[in-house]
């Protein structure tokens, strides 16, 4: 079996070089018997041999895409008064140095980590121009190369404000659902196996259906199909100015979203406490506030355990 490790730079380099003569009509038998010598030699060749394939296939679409730097370059030098035969050689030794050096910077793309603590939020501005606005609890991958640009999310929350390139798409991967950008800027929150996408400007495709501007994607794992529903954008973006609107919310709601940015639970002595609606602009930050406006706008009371981190919602009867 060949080794399952990664090949040296150098390595690849070779299995690039065999790959595209062995795909080329000028490669001949004995062309073909010194690669399979070569192949042979040792499981280190083997492998290197097949991550070039697994690259070339990961490439395919340069065969159709004319406007990447470089391959447009090799194909437009064609050399002046050459035989045919010195002609095809020189283009097929172009297209395949291009080639390679595309296969070389795709396979060779560093994957970085970002993170943020609870209630931490984190604007990362990337590369090509695009920036991901990170809010509390969120981990996500990042990883830019010649011919994608792949976002992974792991958890949490983050509107991406993307820089459009036609022949590289932007495409952010959840557990189940690929959303890719088609000019736009989104919000995704993950919790868990629940997920959300919001189109704030533009549209995305989910898995290849369009979703267009102030809509959103809710998936549940309480339910065997995706919710479309228009939205405020305006509510749902509100966290990146450090706020949080509320309109007609259950109260079971607006204490689970103070839950993911300040270390405390809440618990209800009643059920129908969780039931009741609250509406109102809060700031993300200062809990006590909150609590105190919470106080206010309905019949309850807020009693903080001897633990500190757990918060006790009891109703209580207003006097006239």
């Amino acid at each position: 079996m060949p080794a399952s490790g990664p090949p040296d730079e150098q390595l690849l380099k070779q299995a690039l070089k065999w790959f595209f003569l062995l795909q080329s009509e000028h490669c001949t038998d004995k062309d073909r018997r010194k690669f399979n010598r070569w192949f042979c030699k040792n499981e280190a060749h083997q492998t290197a041999y097949a991550h070039a394939e697994r690259l070339w296939s990961e490439t395919d679409r340069l065969k159709e895409t004319p406007d990447i730097p470089g391959l447009r370059e090799a194909r437009q030098r064609r050399p002046k008064h050459q035989p045919a035969g010195i002609l095809g050689w020189a283009l097929f030794f172009l297209i395949s140095s291009a080639l390679m050096s595309i296969g070389w910077l795709e396979y060779s793309a560093e994957t970085v980590t970002y993170s943020t603590r609870l209630g931490e939020q984190r604007l990362i501005s990337l590369a090509d121009g695009s920036r991901i606005n990170m809010n509390t609890a969120t981990r996500l991958h990042v990883r830019i190369s010649y011919l994608q640009r792949k976002i992974t999310l792991d958890t949490g929350e983050a509107v991406f404000d993307v820089a459009h390139e036609t022949w590289r798409p932007f495409v952010v991967h959840t557990d189940k659902l690929q959303i890719r950008d088609i000019g736009t800027r989104f919000n995704i929150h993950k919790q868990q196996d629940d997920i959300s996408i919001t189109v704030l400007e533009g549209a995305v495709e989910i898995d290849g259906v369009r979703l267009d501007e102030g809509y959103q994607q809710h998936y549940s794992s309480r339910s065997d199909h995706a919710i479309l529903r228009p939205v405020d954008t305006e509510q749902i973006a509100a966290w990146q100015h450090g706020r949080l609107i509320f309109r007609q919310t259950p109260l079971a709601a607006v204490t689970a979203e103070l839950e993911r940015y300040h270390p405390v639970h809440f618990i209800f002595t009643d059920p129908a406490i969780a039931h009741e609606t609250l509406s109102g602009t809060f700031g993300t930050r200062d809990l006590p506030l909150f609590l105190s406006s919470l106080e206010k706008a309905l019949p309850v009371r807020v009693k903080k355990l001897p633990d500190g981190q757990t918060l006790l919602i009891d109703r209580i009867n207003k006097k006239m």
